[in-house]
């Protein structure tokens, strides 16, 4: 009588291997596609912030003043295009499309009417807009 060669795998041995590597497979991906829509959407974060940054800088080496003769609820908007384009920010690298630059506006409010109004009177709210419809609307500062 002939002996068998057993030095292989059997195909119930080959089938529970392949379904666990599929199992850690799967949790993988979508711990990837977690990791990875957050780390976009802080993208967008910093892209407010710096535009937040970009329009404080901006206001103050141009002198502009909300309300200098006390009128009430003065606003001044600037496109954080042009935030970029006058190099007060680094260019706002769309995260969801490679190459892609995000869009907005940076809205300064000075609700008072005093006239001795200082920076910390303004209030300002950044509407970021990326492709896909990803949108971001921040007011600073934070409370």
């Amino acid at each position: 009588m002939k002996k068998l060669n057993n030095k292989g795998f059997s195909l119930v041995e080959l089938l529970v291997t392949m379904t666990i590597l599929g199992i850690l497979m799967a949790v993988a991906v979508a711990s990837v596609f977690v990791h990875l829509d957050n780390s976009r959407k802080q993208a967008m974060d910093t892209i407010a912030s710096t535009s937040y940054d970009g329009m404080v800088n901006y206001m103050m080496e141009n002198n502009i003043l909300l309300n200098p003769k006390g009128e009430a609820n003065s606003t001044a908007t600037v496109q954080i295009k042009d935030l970029y384009e006058e190099n007060y920010i680094e260019k706002p690298t769309d995260p969801y499309n490679d190459g892609g630059m995000c869009e907005g506006t940076v809205t300064v409010r000075n609700e008072t009417t005093s006239s001795t109004t200082g920076l910390e009177d303004y209030r300002y709210e950044v509407h970021v807009e990326c492709s896909g419809d990803h949108v971001l609307d921040v007011s600073y500062p934070k409370n």
